[in-house]
């Protein structure tokens, strides 16, 4: 009933960990896809063994490609009437799934989407849920509540819609809205793939208050860490957003394609202060993200949001006027 994907790189100290959450599932009728995304370590084999385990493991290996490319090739091999995603550095609670299933089922949905628990590297687990009303949403509900945030919020937040791993999704909804992940965008796929699917979606369902997957910080996430490239790869992603939805006649979503990628420039200014490079190399770094003619596009005709706090204006103030200086100065 359940195919549940996962992507498979570099994470052998965490691999086994999800892979017996999700053997551990309360509905077993479920068939658990290992994509091994040409992991250079013991993942490979690792997933083999765990065939040999449990038939309900099937194993890709495939070149490395990137994660949204190592889950559109799990929906290739995927047999299941729903789908879930599981990062393999995450676990699962063991009712997650019979959960999901039965809601979708329930509520004929196109897709159920769950609040997740945040587990840090120090410090106590704590649930992280949406700013929306849990239940039932059809279209003229996603219309007046999902899509004046679907994107990204005034706030410089992400949209309630962010996290695949917290869903499952009717599969024939997503192949007949044609819905994979863009392999161009090689990190915060997710952030694509959801706004799609919120857009396209008839109707979902928010089980609020219900933590039902494990999100684990661990070392290295493009959150934390500084990726060459990385704001390349957001440009692509936010002229793709815009491609598509600076067309459609439901909704206004100019704002927030301004809003996406004012967002990432702060995030991707801050992975290079972290960075531990010269100050000359993030100098250069700085002005290539402010020069860029994706962020000034996104600067014509944008009023600052009146929720800003006067630090984030003074931030983004710097940004828009290129004041590569003092943004270090500010920042550093």
């Amino acid at each position: 009933m359940v195919s549940i994907i996962v992507p498979v790189y570099k994470v052998e100290k965490y691999l086994n960990r999800c892979v017996k959450s999700l053997l551990q599932q309360t509905l077993t009728d479920i068939e658990v896809i290992l994509v091994d995304d040409g992991s250079p370590d013991r993942c490979p084999a690792m997933c083999d063994r765990w065939t040999l385990k449990d038939k309900r493991i099937k194993v890709v290996h495939k070149e490395n490609g990137g994660l949204s490319s190592a889950r559109n090739v799990g929906l290739t091999v995927a047999q299941g009437e729903y789908v879930g995603f599981v990062d393999s550095d995450d676990d699962v609670e063991k009712t997650m799934y019979e959960r999901l299933y039965t809601i979708i089922e329930q509520e004929s949905v196109d897709f159920v989407i769950s609040d997740y628990i945040r587990v840090p590297k120090e410090g106590e687990a704590y649930l992280k849920t949406l700013d929306i009303q849990g239940g039932h949403y059809n279209k003229v509900m996603i219309k007046e509540h999902i899509f004046p945030k679907l994107i990204m919020k005034e706030s410089l937040e992400y949209g309630p819609l962010l996290s695949v791993c917290s869903c499952l999704y009717r599969k024939e909804f997503l192949t007949n809205c044609n819905l994979t992940f863009d392999e161009q965008v090689r990190w915060s796929e997710d952030n694509i793939f959801s706004a799609f699917a919120g857009y396209f979606a008839n109707s979902f369902y928010y089980l609020k208050g219900e933590g039902l997957y494990h999100y684990y910080s661990n070392p290295g996430t493009i959150t934390t860490s500084y990726r060459p490239g990385a704001w390349d790869v957001y440009c692509i992603m936010n002229d793709h957003l815009r491609s598509f939805f600076m067309n459609v006649q439901e909704y206004d979503f100019d704002k927030q394609l301004k809003l996406h990628i004012i967002f990432y420039a702060c995030n991707c200014l801050g992975q290079v202060l972290a960075s531990g490079k010269s100050k000359k190399e993030q100098g250069n770094l700085r002005k290539k993200i402010m020069r860029s003619d994706t962020l000034k596009r996104a600067f014509e005709d944008f009023k600052f949001p009146d929720c800003w706090p006067l630090g984030l204006k003074v931030q983004v103030a710097f940004i828009k006027y290129e004041c590569v200086m003092l943004y270090g100065m500010l920042m550093g």
